[in-house]
C-alpha cells in the first residue's frame, strides 16, 4: 500500500516498511510510555514475517499518519485472543477511534477469536462506556531493589 493510494481517514492493514517505521516512531509521542523502541520494532517485524500480528494505519488529508494500532494473536488456556500491543490516534482525530475498534472486531470474527485484550494505565471507565469492555484484572508491581 502506498500512501498516495489511500483514502483519508480510512483504516488499512499495512506491511509497508516506511509506514512501519512511522508506527515505531509514534511511541515517542505517548506519555508515560514503557515500550522500548528497538524491541517494539523487532516485534513488528516478527508479526509481519510470521503473520502473527497486524498493523492497522490511517492517514489524514495531508498523507501523514493520523492513527495506528498493532494487534497480535495469542493462545492461552481459554483459547485464542487478540492483544492490542499499541494504539495511537492523533488527538485531533478522535472520530477514528471507533473505526479502529470496529476493524479489530472484524479481525476477531474472521479468526474466530472470542476475546480482545489490552493493557491500560488509565481510562478504564471510559473504555467500558465507549466500547463495551470490562476490566478483568489489574497488574500490581513491586519494585525490587
Amino acid at each position: 500500500m502506498k500512501q498516495e493510494e489511500t483514502k483519508p481517514n480510512t483504516v488499512y492493514y499495512t506491511t509497508n516498511f516506511e509506514t512501519l517505521l512511522e508506527v515505531v516512531n509514534k511511541i515517542d509521542e505517548i506519555k508515560n510510555n514503557d515500550l522500548y523502541k528497538p524491541d517494539f520494532a523487532k516485534r513488528l517485524a516478527i508479526y509481519v514475517t510470521n503473520k502473527s500480528g497486524l498493523i492497522l494505519v490511517s492517514f489524514g488529508e495531508d498523507k501523514k499518519l493520523n492513527g495506528c494500532m498493532v494487534i497480535s494473536r495469542h493462545i492461552d488456556n481459554f483459547g485464542q485472543y487478540a492483544w492490542i500491543d499499541f494504539a495511537w490516534i492523533d488527538k485531533h482525530c478522535n472520530y477514528l477511534r471507533q473505526a479502529f475498534y470496529e476493524e479489530v472486531d472484524i479481525l476477531a470474527r474472521a479468526f474466530k477469536i472470542k476475546r480482545i485484550q489490552m493493557r491500560m494505565s488509565r481510562g478504564y471507565k471510559a473504555m467500558e462506556r465507549l466500547y463495551g469492555t470490562r476490566e478483568i484484572a489489574r497488574i500490581l508491581e513491586k519494585e525490587v531493589i
